[in-house]
Parts: structure tokens; C-alpha cells; sequence
């Protein structure tokens, strides 16, 4: 069984998890920085850390048992590539469920990834794409693992570009111009050197994707439409920006004042004093008490 050490995380979430020699732990790291990611499940143990090279051991040891530099070298140089063969072999195992995700995803209209010659030699992609109704998405990064996405209202132009040895196997950059470049992907994108690459010229590069021409012709359309939806939505707020009270719904008329009402008591004197003076007969006198009652 493996020593305590870093090892690559089987759950393929991170780039390591730390094994204490006799089960995962919470603890990950991810470009050398470390966080907790605790476990749902048990997860098997791995193989040893450092698996010897294929073959007999090699036959040219020193006196009293020790390797020569040259083996020492050799031995080094095959555990280096075992850890580089299991790397590329987790990298391999989250691009497949990173694919299987957006294939089952309803919003996905398009998805895929760079195809550059040193990448792909590698089995591995420095950049993964997907186009939804509103964005283009771009996962980059080879020690880890970048989401950015871009809307495409933001993407007032674009172009494809191909050298010679592209257009041969249908291969090309779909150049996405933006009307701002801080509308785009972050500033420092990691590529297969692991340095930093700046991206401030205002442009989104697709790179190396299949079918350059059939992606941008998805593009073109929902480009269109979200630029013209964006427009009507910055006229609207111009509109309510300069006229406060446009489009605000008219305040609603104040109720009727209510009618003064009249003391009916008063009423009945009034009416009585009119009928003792002989003004009104007895049954005028009981129509009008009448009516005021019914009031």
C-alpha cells in the first residue's frame, strides 16, 4: 500500500488528495494551493506511489548493492513517467465527464475543443468550449481547471482564421471581437507551458476547434439576436434615465369627497315648525317625514 503523500485525487474533482497511508483524506490541493473537500464515499486505495519501472531489475548495480548514477537517473526518469501516464490518465477521465455533462445539458448548442498538435499528441485539451443561447463558455487550464464564459451581445464581429496545414483537416480559430475587452475572459489564461498568457486585446479566440466556419455560422444568428435585445434594453433604461416619470402608470384620482350629511333630527323639526305654521297639511307633512326616514 502507498505511503503518506500528495497523490492524484481519484475522484478526479482535484488536481491531489492527501493520502495518510491508510485512507483519503478531506484535504486537496489544486496549483498548489490546499483546501477541504470531504469525501461522500469510500474510495479504494490507490497503488503505490512511485510503481518500479517494467521488467528485471537492472543488472549493472555497484559494489555492495548500490545503483550506479545511470540506474538512479534511469529509475527516476520512470517514475516520472508513470506519474505523468496517471496524470494524463485523470485529465483524460474528467474531460470525458466534463463532455458527457454538456452533451445531456439542453441548453448546449455546440460543444468542443482545442485541437492543437501538442495537446492533442498528449491525449489532453488546453481548452474546452460550449455555446448556449447567450454565451460561449471556456474552460481552461491544464493544472486546473478555468470557467469563463462571455455573452454574446458583448461580440460585435467576428472571423476565422486557418493556416495551411488547418484547412487540410477542416481546423480553424474562430476570432470572437469584442466591443469591450473587459467584457472577456480574464486577463491571465494558463497555457501548456504553464505560463500566464495576457488576453487584453478585446478578442476571444476559439482555438484550433473542428469546423470553424459551421461554428461561426451557429454564432451569427445568436449574435444577432442578442445584440438587438441588448439595444432595445439600454434605449429603455436611456428612455427612463432621461424621463423619470415616463411609463410610470398615472396616480389614481382621489375618491369623491362624500356628500355633507344633514342632521335628520333638524330635518324633522324644520318640517314640523312648516307644518304647525300651516304650511304643510298633515299628509304633506307625513310624505316628506317619510322620505327623510327612508334617506
Amino acid at each position: 500500500m502507498a505511503d503518506a503523500n500528495w497523490l492524484p485525487d481519484p475522484t478526479g474533482m482535484h488536481e491531489l488528495r492527501y493520502w495518510d497511508g491508510s485512507s483519503w483524506t478531506e484535504h486537496v490541493s489544486d496549483q498548489g494551493t490546499t483546501g477541504q473537500d470531504p469525501l461522500t464515499t469510500e474510495l479504494p486505495p490507490p497503488a503505490a506511489a512511485f510503481p518500479p519501472p517494467p521488467g528485471p531489475p537492472p543488472a549493472t548495480a555497484a559494489a555492495g548493492g548500490k545503483l550506479s548514477w545511470k540506474d538512479r537517473l534511469k529509475q527516476v526518469a520512470d517514475q516520472g513517467k508513470a506519474m505523468a501516464d496517471q496524470g494524463k490518465q485523470k485529465l483524460a477521465e474528467q474531460n470525458a465527464r466534463r463532455t458527457e455533462q454538456w452533451a445531456n445539458d439542453p441548453s448546449t448548442l455546440w460543444f468542443g475543443e482545442s485541437k492543437s498538435a501538442a495537446t492533442s499528441a498528449a491525449g489532453v485539451s488546453k481548452a474546452r468550449y460550449r455555446i448556449t443561447r447567450d454565451r460561449v463558455w471556456i474552460e481552461s487550464g491544464l493544472l486546473g481547471t478555468r470557467t469563463e464564459s462571455v455573452p454574446l451581445w458583448a461580440v460585435k464581429d467576428m472571423d476565422v482564421r486557418q493556416a495551411v496545414w488547418q484547412r487540410g483537416n477542416d481546423v480553424g480559430d474562430v476570432v470572437l471581437v469584442l466591443e469591450d475587452p473587459s467584457y472577456g475572459a480574464k486577463a491571465d489564461m494558463f497555457t501548456l507551458s504553464g505560463n500566464v498568457e495576457g488576453t487584453t486585446t478585446g478578442q476571444v479566440v476559439l482555438d484550433n476547434v473542428e469546423g470553424p466556419y459551421a461554428v461561426m455560422d451557429l454564432l451569427a444568428p445568436l449574435i444577432s439576436e442578442a445584440r438587438q435585445k441588448k439595444t432595445v434594453e439600454r434605449q429603455s433604461q436611456y428612455v427612463h434615465h432621461m424621463t423619470p416619470g415616463f411609463g410610470a402608470p398615472a396616480p389614481a384620482a382621489p375618491p369623491p369627497a362624500a356628500p355633507p350629511q344633514t342632521d335628520m333630527v333638524e330635518q324633522l323639526r324644520k318640517l314640523g315648525e312648516l307644518r304647525d305654521a300651516g304650511i304643510l297639511t298633515e299628509e304633506e307633512f307625513a310624505a316628506q317625514k317619510a322620505k327623510i326616514l327612508a334617506g
